[in-house]
């Protein structure tokens, strides 16, 4: 594997059949301002060390294929990112996964409020999955939506602790699931285990904690399950959408 440094981010090349990079506090200089993958083999991040990426761009990490982020160490990855550009990403690629390890993400920024984006994890064309450790996400602009995670196809979390905080704006969304754009039904959001807590407040218009536009919400098994909404939007205010969410075991 050939390490890169471009223009502030960390440009990985792999030669092998996959791509592993190792984040240790050693060499946590190399990408301190962000990753920017352009290999054709999934990404495999594995957090040996604490590390924090500290992005003034519109991206901590961003991939054109598959991320998978794990750290059987239990460490910590810790990715922020302060901008003011229109759309903002902590972590953006097809699919996401985390399976070990702390993910903490913080975006902030005072963009467009009536096209600006910013989303703590963004999957573009497939799922967001946890299946361990735990994902943490507090998005605050002044943008048109502010979310927590968003997956064009899945939101699927079966275990680990899933804490999603959204604030301001005109939308806040804590768990979105489908691609509104395409209509399609197949989408979602499914919980079968694990503790999600979930916080959307201050936006103008709509303050939703778990939702999906055309797909459907489950919540089953052991799942533990908080949400809080406030009553700052002007058209909707609710934990989630009662004609598409299917709840059966777990507690909320």
């Amino acid at each position: 594997m050939v390490v890169l440094l471009v223009l502030g981010f960390l440009l990985l090349v792999p030669f092998a059949s996959a791509a592993d990079y190792i984040l240790t506090a050693t060499s946590s200089d190399q990408f301190r301002s962000g990753i920017h993958y352009t290999g054709k083999d999934d990404l495999t991040l594995e957090i040996w060390e604490n590390v924090t990426i500290d992005s003034t761009s519109g991206t901590g990490i961003d991939s054109i294929v598959p991320v998978i982020i794990r750290s059987p160490q239990g460490k910590t990855l810790t990715v922020r990112v302060r901008n003011d550009t229109g759309v903002l990403f902590g972590i953006t690629a097809p699919s996401v996964s985390v399976e070990s390890g702390n993910l903490d993400i913080t975006v902030t920024g005072n963009i467009d409020g009536e096209k600006g984006l910013a989303c703590g994890i963004y999957s573009s064309a497939g799922n967001v999955t946890v299946s361990g450790g735990s994902v943490s996400t507090t998005v605050e602009t002044t943008g048109h939506k502010n979310k927590g995670i968003y997956a064009s196809r899945y939101i699927i979390i079966s275990g680990g602790r899933v804490n999603a905080t959204q604030q301001g704006g005109a939308n806040t969304f804590g768990l979105d699931g489908g691609n509104a754009d395409i209509k399609k039904t197949d989408t979602g959001v499914q919980v079968t285990g694990g503790y999600i807590q979930v916080h959307s407040a201050g936006g103008r218009a709509r303050n939703i904690g778990i939702d999906s536009k055309f797909g459907t919400v489950d919540i089953s098994g052991n799942t533990v399950l908080v949400i809080r909404t406030d009553g700052s939007g002007s058209q909707q205010n609710y934990a989630f959408n009662p004609v598409i969410t299917t709840i059966h075991g777990g507690g909320t």
